[in-house]
């Protein structure tokens, strides 16, 4: 029979395990592989100022690393390997905009044979950094010249979602060009400010005997690739240095920390909490532009804890252009007309113009978590829904419908489609705006942005919203009275801008086109299709991608068959191909809705049979704006 152990004995196996855990701990700590000397031999990583690194942080807090090691924020520059690189480097030939290029791998590193472009030969370059891993993949190559040692953008970049290769032109908001060099962008002067942390671009004039001529070089470095612990808690070099003792730690967790030497992002007030994410989340210019040098030289001065004023200043549509060989309307197109921002990294602008942040409350941990929720946002599901505004606004979540006017599970009764719609341009994505407002149709539509009722209603012109707004909620509400580009009141709003908007009215409601929750009945956006494939022929490449994935997501809903044709319209094809291409799928469109669909509504610009009213539409097309917009990604 087994002989059980006495109970004073099992006591003391368990104390001994238990206090062998800390020594084991500290021996692997001692012993084991260090992350910190392994890094400091990698390309750009260099750790000479007040930063330690990210590796440092885990070994006292591995839950939050492990955390932040999930988010897109730790991926959004790597160096390249097979486990770094999301592109197929599988040597098959890429064709866009007029010429091709060929992704390969070779013993483990990741080429592009580029074809001849302006005074450039055919050439191989080789993928030296990776900047982005969530909607798409950008390359870098790495050259030595009088410049310095730079990494340059290759053309080409890996979109995640569609698991293809697309060239850059057609993924920036601009018209068509066959220039492959039009977006050669240099990443120690524009990628390393927000993709990385510890900052130092290290540009200033070379004293070598090589390059004595004053002339500016590059050496830039970062305390970590990505957007690391330090970006939002500050440099972590004294708080590892008083923590570096086990009892100190202890002392710490127990609240018994002498001073504190980190920022808990939680702990601070408002407008110090918000600038944590405005660093980035804001082009911005230095403050006052005259320290753009020592921006490039040593990097951002702004440090986590302190407010934005006095380090950087975020652009508005009145920013003056510091740059005289760029167009005076540079900044001013990258927002709505009344100032509210149309792109992405706007969104701590989005944020401080809103009437809820003037309240002291609101900021952008109001909905974020840096260490929870889903990495797409770092949200909680609660607070993609109507709690994100009803944790303040309670009243108003106990009777939605009163609020609202509409059926409470209606899109129409949903806080964040009326008070935070998607209006804003980014890596081929309509986002969400961040400033928290309420719609109002004579202002949208007369300032020539979208308003969140016509891109629900998709077959109601701008007059019948406008009453429906007077009806609930006052005579403050008026009628437009002119369009910017002059298209006619009387018709659907989000058609008219859809096909005379400037490009990025066109991008948002193409987008929009394709929602599931809108207020057309599923059997009913026949017409809504039609217009979408419009788009297909639209002049700018992000539009063409933006209208094939909602007549993807609408021929779902109808179940017509053109699924086949509609994933092989390549959006970055020569325009022969794709006028042939989208002839077809009109021709079948036509087929299949006029066999299985309902005739369309009146007004919607088609006739009983599904066919364009082409001389309308036509109309339309010829009031788009001709510039193209600049969105500085």
């Amino acid at each position: 029979m087994t002989r059980l152990p006495h109970p004073r004995a099992t006591w003391l196996i368990a104390l001994a395990c238990l206090g062998t855990v800390p020594l084991v701990v500290i021996l692997v700590l001692l012993f084991g592989p260090d992350p910190r000397a392994a890094e400091a031999g990698l390309p750009l990583y260099a750790r000479d100022a007040d930063y330690v690194g990210a590796s440092t942080c885990r070994s006292c807090h591995p839950n939050q690393f492990s955390s932040w090691r999930r988010t897109y924020h730790s991926t959004m520059t790597q160096l390249p390997s097979r486990a770094s690189v999301l592109g197929s480097f599988d040597g098959s030939a890429v064709a866009a905009f007029g010429a091709t290029a060929t992704p390969f791998e070779r013993d483990g590193r990741f080429f592009f044979r580029l074809p001849a472009s302006g005074a450039t030969e055919p050439r191989e370059a080789e993928v030296a950094l990776c900047v982005g891993s969530r909607r798409y993949q950008q390359y870098f190559e790495r050259t030595e010249d009088q410049s310095g040692i730079t990494y340059r953008r290759l053309p080409l970049l890996w979109h995640v979602a569609e698991a293809r290769w697309m060239h850059l032109n057609g993924v920036f908001l601009e018209a068509d060009s066959d220039n492959w060099d039009a977006h050669r962008a240099t990443w120690n002067a524009n990628c390393i400010f927000c993709h990385n942390t510890g900052v130092v671009p290290g540009l200033a004039a070379s004293v070598d005997a090589e390059h004595s001529s004053g002339e500016k070089r590059f050496d830039s470095h970062v305390a970590d690739l990505g957007i690391a612990c330090e970006s939002c808690h500050g440099p972590g070099r004294e708080h590892a240095r008083r923590n570096a003792s086990p009892v100190d730690r202890y002392r710490a967790q127990l609240g018994h920390a002498v001073t504190s030497d980190i920022v808990d992002p939680l702990r601070l007030a408002q407008r110090e909490s918000a600038a944590l994410c405005g660093q980035c989340h804001s082009q911005r210019l230095p403050d006052p532009p005259e320290k753009i040098w020592d921006f490039m030289n040593g990097g951002p001065t702004f440090r986590p804890g302190g407010p934005l004023e006095g380090h950087v200043k975020p652009l508005t549509r009145e920013t003056p252009v510091p740059d005289p060989t760029q167009p005076e309307d540079v900044f001013r197109e990258r927002f709505w007309s009344d100032g509210t921002p149309r792109l992405t990294a706007y969104e701590y602008l989005g944020v401080t113009q809103s009437p809820c942040f003037k309240g002291g409350r609101f900021s952008c941990t109001s909905c974020h978590k840096m260490h929870a929720g889903d990495i797409k946002g770092q949200i909680e599901p609660a607070m993609r829904g109507d709690g994100a505004c009803t944790q303040c606004h309670a009243a108003i979540g106990q009777n939605i419908t009163a609020h609202t006017h509409h059926a409470p599970a209606s899109s129409g009764s949903r806080c964040l489609d009326c008070h935070m719609p998607r209006m804003v341009y980014g890596v081929l994505t309509i986002h969400r705006s961040h400033r928290v407002e309420s719609p109002d149709v004579r202002r949208d539509v007369e300032g020539g942005r979208p308003n969140a009722c016509t891109a629900c209603h998709l077959n109601r012109d701008a007059l019948w919203a406008a009453d429906r707004m007077r009806d609930f909620w006052g005579a403050r509400y008026e009628r437009p009275r002119s369009r910017p580009d002059t298209a006619p009141l009387d018709i659907p709003e989000a058609l008219a801008s859809l096909h005379a908007g400037d490009p990025v009215q066109r991008a948002v409601y193409m987008s929009q086109l394709g929602r599931a929750d809108g207020a057309i009945a599923p059997g009913q956006r026949g017409f809504v299709l039609a217009h979408a494939l419009v788009g297909l022929g639209d002049g700018y490449g992000a539009i063409r991608m933006l209208a094939r994935q909602s007549a993807l997501a609408l021929n779902g809903q109808l179940g017509l068959a053109l699924d086949a044709q509609l994933r092989a319209f390549d959006a970055q094809a020569a325009r022969p191909a794709r006028d042939r291409d989208l002839a077809a799928i009109l021709r079948q469109f036509e087929t299949s809705a006029r066999d299985h669909l309902p005739p369309p509504p009146t007004g919607t610009l088609l006739r009983s049979d599904y066919r364009l009213d082409i001389d309308r539409v036509r109309a339309l097309l010829g009031l788009q704006a001709s510039r193209a917009i600049s969105i500085g990604e």
